[in-house]
């Protein structure tokens, strides 16, 4: 229902655009409504600085990967231990020590999904001057060439990576939904 949703919405955006009047009397888009796209992976692999900021975050994911592998590796351990001692435990102390590989996993998981966070914050803190930078020459070169939308073809969950703010209806939607006028 939501991918309907977006893809009616998309489409409503690009009808709508060539539907958009002219401000103030002005043909402010001088005829039709200009359309680009850029390829985002290949901007940012070509930005400068961004090798660096790559191969910082490898060498700190690597870290990441590593106590993760470990994690698992020291729960695959006691698992197999668990496993050759079963038949000699007690039903009580078989529990115990199911419990305790229960306890030992869910620790392993929660720190996996810590390092996860971690590693995803760290990207974002690498890239985002790289990705500030490209979204101001994207902005930049929309202006210039008077283009309404840039789309990524890169990147099809996000597809609109630059608009033309003045292209932008969500108030007027808002108003008229309310019912309050606005034309």
């Amino acid at each position: 229902m939501a991918r309907w949703a977006m893809a009616a919405t998309g489409l409503i955006v690009l009808v709508g655009i060539g539907a958009i009047p002219a401000v103030d009397g002005e043909d402010s888009m001088q005829g039709a409504t200009a359309i680009a796209y850029v390829n985002s992976d290949a901007i940012l692999q070509q930005t400068p600085g961004f090798a660096e900021a790559d191969s910082t975050f490898r060498a700190e994911f690597q870290v990441f990967e590593q106590e993760v592998l470990a994690l698992r590796q020291t729960l695959d351990s006691a698992a197999a231990a668990f496993e050759q001692q079963r038949v000699i435990l007690s039903p009580a102390a078989a529990e115990d020590k199911m419990n305790e590989l229960q306890a030992m996993s869910q620790n392993a998981q929660v720190r996996e999904q810590q390092l996860q966070a971690r590693a995803q914050e760290r990207q974002r803190e690498l890239m985002a001057p790289l990705q500030d930078r490209i979204q101001t020459v994207l902005d930049g070169v929309r202006a210039e060439r008077n283009l309404a939308l840039i789309f990524d073809v890169a990147n099809p969950q996000n597809a609109i990576v630059s608009a033309d703010p003045t292209l932008d209806l969500t108030q007027l939607i808002i108003t008229r939904v309310q019912g309050t006028g606005g034309q």
